[in-house]
C-alpha cells in the first residue's frame, strides 16, 4: 500500500478496518477483511509461532518498506497456517494477538460465505465438485489409532477426483463429442455427475461435522474467493488480485488444483 509519490501509506488499524465492515454484506465483508489481512502479511509477515509453542508472532516488528502490493502466496500460506495453529489458545496481549483475532474473523467470514453460496443450491455440479475437492486437499484428519474413517475419507476424495476427470470440460472437448458417440458414453457421464453429487455431499458433511475447523484456512479462503468470483457475486468496487494460483496451495501430501473457468462452470485442475 503506497501513495502516488512512493511513500508508504499508513495501514489502517484492525479495529478501524472492522468498523468499516459494519453494514456490509457477507461477501463484501469477506473481501474487505481479506484485503486488510493481505496488507498485514505484506507489512509484518510472514507470521509464525514461537518454537514449540502456540504463541503467534510477527516476523517484522516494524512495517516493511517499501511494502509490496500483495504478499507472496508462500508468506500468506505460512501466516494463515500459523494463525490456524494458534487459534483458540491463550496469547500474550499485543499487536500479534490483535492480528490473530483479525485472521480468525477472516476465517469466520470465509466459512459464512461458503455456506451462503452452498445454501443457494444453484452451484453447477462440476463447480461444486471441484470446490469440494479443493477443500479436501486441505483437510486435516483427526488423530486416531483406527484409520478406518481416514481411509474412507481418502477413498471418497479420490473417487470424487476420478469422477470429475470424466467430465468433458477438463480437456476442453464439447459435450456433444461425448454424448453423440452412443449410450455408453452418456451412461459414463451420468454416473460421473451422480458420483460428484453424492461424494461431494458426503465430504461436505465431514467438513461440517468438524465445524470446518479441520480444513486449512488458505484452502477455504481461496475456494470462497474463487466461487464468489466465478458466479459473478464479487462486489465490483472490491475487485482485488486473487489469493494465488490454486495449483500453488500445498497440503501435506498434494497441491490444491488450479481453477479453470469454462462457460458457466468453474473447475479446478492440476497443472
Amino acid at each position: 500500500m503506497s501513495t502516488a509519490d512512493g511513500e508508504l501509506e499508513a495501514l489502517p488499524l484492525n479495529q478501524d478496518a472492522l468498523a468499516e465492515a459494519v453494514g456490509m454484506t457477507n461477501i463484501e465483508r469477506f473481501f474487505h477483511l481479506l484485503h486488510h489481512a493481505k496488507a498485514l502479511v505484506s507489512q509484518y509477515g510472514p507470521y509464525t509461532k514461537h518454537h514449540n509453542t502456540t504463541v503467534f508472532t510477527r516476523t517484522r516488528k516494524l512495517p516493511q518498506r517499501p511494502c509490496p502490493p500483495n504478499p507472496s502466496l508462500w508468506d500468506l500460506a505460512l501466516s494463515l497456517t500459523a494463525a490456524q495453529d494458534c487459534a483458540y489458545t491463550a496469547q500474550p496481549d499485543g499487536p500479534a494477538k490483535h492480528d490473530l483475532d483479525f485472521f480468525m474473523l477472516l476465517w469466520d467470514s470465509a466459512i459464512t460465505v461458503l455456506e451462503e453460496i452452498l445454501a443457494r443450491g444453484s452451484l453447477p455440479g462440476e463447480s461444486f465438485g471441484w470446490g469440494i475437492f479443493g477443500l479436501s486437499a486441505g483437510y486435516m484428519h483427526p488423530p486416531a489409532h483406527d484409520l478406518t474413517a481416514q481411509n474412507i475419507f481418502s477413498r471418497n476424495k479420490y473417487r470424487l477426483h476420478a469422477a470429475l476427470c470424466m467430465l468433458p470440460s477438463l480437456d476442453e472437448r464439447s459435450k456433444n463429442e461425448y454424448t453423440v458417440s452412443g449410450k455408453r458414453t452418456t451412461d459414463v457421464l451420468t454416473r460421473a455427475r451422480r458420483d460428484i453429487h453424492t461424494l461431494g455431499h458426503i465430504i461436505l458433511h465431514e467438513f461440517r461435522l468438524g465445524r470446518w475447523r479441520r480444513v486449512r484456512w488458505l484452502h477455504a479462503i481461496t475456494v470462497a474467493e474463487r466461487w464468489v468470483g466465478a458466479f459473478g457475486l464479487r462486489p465490483q468496487e472490491m475487485v482485488r488480485q486473487p489469493v494465488g494460483k490454486m495449483g500453488e496451495i500445498k497440503s501435506e501430501v498434494e497441491s490444491m488444483p488450479q481453477k479453470k473457468a469454462q462457460g458457466k462452470h468453474v473447475t479446478f485442475r492440476f497443472p
